[in-house]
This record gives structure tokens, sequence and C-alpha cells, in this order.
């Protein structure tokens, strides 16, 4: 057993994290899962950055969900009822930003910081629908994004994390 608050120290050494909060077991599984799939907000947020929508699930069946956000209506496969409030976070590696090349689009935001950080840039923008909602991105180093950008931001619906609320 390795304690550690060092969330890519853990993810380096272990076969299996537990994410502890508050002195409960929040999430647990392979480093690899518990990343890629958090199973709480918590989780998602503490194993690393995500852009997180809130919504309603509005529709559900066939194991496809439809939530009601601030960026408007996201499809994903899913499971879940109607009328559920969840939470959706998508890692900014899977965010595209620029002309919509994901399958679901999440509208347009301006760009306000950009950090290069070597082979990538790190990449905040505000939903232009919503000035609540914060998207953050990684971009590749040669991307031509400026601050105050205007710019699509969409990703692939297989690239949604569906989270309890």
């Amino acid at each position: 057993v390795h304690v550690t608050h060092d969330q890519e120290e853990a993810m380096a050494l272990a076969d299996h994290c537990v994410v502890m909060n508050d002195g409960r077991i929040e999430d647990e599984g392979p480093p690899e899962r518990v990343y890629a799939r958090p199973k709480t907000r918590f989780s998602a947020t503490f194993m690393g950055e995500s852009t997180i929508l809130a919504g309603t699930v509005t529709e559900a069946e066939n194991g496809i969900v439809t939530v009601s956000t601030a960026a408007g209506p996201v499809s994903l496969p899913g499971a879940s009822t109607a009328g559920t409030t969840v939470a959706l976070a998508i890692r900014p590696e899977h965010l595209v930003l620029g002309d919509a090349k994901g399958n679901v689009a999440l509208g347009a935001g301006k760009v306000g910081d950009i950090v290069f950080q070597g082979s990538f840039k790190r990449v905040l923008a505000t939903s232009t629908l919503d000035p609540a909602l914060q998207f953050i991105a990684k971009a590749s180093a040669s991307a031509t994004v400026q601050a105050r950008d205007t710019i699509a931001i969409s990703c692939n619906a297989q690239d949604i994390i569906l989270l309890a609320d």
C-alpha cells in the first residue's frame, strides 16, 4: 500500500487506485479506468482536469442518454433515467477546438488563457452560451488559437463521461 496525494505518482506506480474523499472511498480500480472513466464528479476532478457540464437527463433509451446542459443538449452512450440530475466530464485532451470535428457540438467559447506547455497548449475558454461554463482543452503546440478568439468547441460522444451528480 502506497499513500500519496500526487495523482501522477499514483497513476504511474499503482496497479489499483483508491480515491478517498472525507475518509470514504469515492472510486477505485485500475488507474487507467479511474482516470478515463471516473465514477463521480469528485474523482473526475481529483484525478485530473475536466470540463464539467451539469445537466438533467431528458431522454434515455437504447443505451443512449440525452442531457440538457448549458452548452445545449448532449447525447452520449450511457444508462440513466429521464429527470435524473447528472454531470458530464470531458478531459482536456478530448475537446476539439475550431471547426466542429467532433460529433457533439458544445457551442462556442471565447479564449481566455493560453499556456504553452511544450508539446501542447493548455487553453481555457468561456462558453458564449453560459459565462459560468469554462472549457479546459489541450491544443497542439502548433495550434494558431489566440486569446480573445471565439472558437467552436466539440468532442466525440464516446469521450464524454456520465457521472452521478
